[in-house]
């Protein structure tokens, strides 16, 4: 690869329940996680947060307690949801005056990722493998003249790539995703007609049980590395 490979970090690690992470969690963090209604919904948003302060610290060799992580929605202005970005909580100077990079987070029943690399335009979508698609799915995700998938995973895979393209962009599913066409779900990922590239858009599947997709506007080669992390007890 390229010495001027554009650097793409992919973290992703299996749900752990909130009991195990509170103790890592920001009181934020808890007071959000508290007012959620299930407990695959806590373990979910617990297991996210916690990986994306992972991620983006390791991206200077910090802790995760070192980060802190923001929301902001492009169509209404809320802060409490929306677009993630990250800053610098307390860290060492030559930590301080590096650049924090840009993220995008995905998380499916038993799994979550987060990529995080220089540049703003970048998106990351996973869904689980066994998964069922919804009624009328070709109907609501697909354009006319768009290739129909095959299967449900054809399908899904079809559904992670544009989820993934369209959070790059920072819009995520305010955009009608007819207006996105994309090859076939079961053929190499590419772009047939959406946001000005060029793209880089390729399937991460971060375990059998999962089926994901990267996009990242890049005019150059990318070099992607992909880490498991083990969340329990980090802090």
């Amino acid at each position: 690869m390229s010495e001027d490979a554009l650097p793409i970090e992919v973290h992703w690690a299996h749900t752990v329940p909130v009991d195990e992470l509170v103790g890592a969690l920001t009181p934020g963090e808890r007071d959000r996680v508290g007012t959620l209604r299930t407990a695959e919904a806590r373990d979910g948003i617990a297991s996210s947060l916690l990986l994306a302060r992972t991620a983006v610290g390791s991206w200077t060799g910090v802790t995760a307690g070192s980060v802190e992580l923001h929301r902001r929605c492009p169509r209404c202005g809320s802060r409490a949801h929306g677009r993630p970005s990250a800053s610098w909580r307390s860290v060492p100077d030559d930590a301080h005056w590096t650049a924090v990079p840009h993220l995008s987070l995905a998380r499916t029943a038993g799994t979550v990722v987060v990529v995080t690399t220089r540049t703003d335009e970048v998106g990351i979508d996973v869904e689980r493998r066994t998964d069922h698609v919804f009624d009328g799915f070709d109907e609501v995700v697909l354009a006319a003249d768009e290739a129909r998938g095959v299967d449900d995973e054809a399908r899904l895979r079809t559904w992670v790539r544009k989820e993934a393209v369209l959070k790059a962009v920072g819009r995520g599913l305010d955009v009608d995703p007819r207006s996105l066409v994309l090859g076939p779900g079961g053929e190499p990922p590419r772009i047939a007609r959406g946001p000005a590239g060029p793209w880089h858009l390729q399937d991460l599947d971060p375990t059998d049980g999962a089926i994901g997709a990267l996009a990242v506007r890049a005019a150059g080669p990318v070099s992607v590395r992909v880490t498991q992390v083990h969340l329990a007890g980090r802090h």
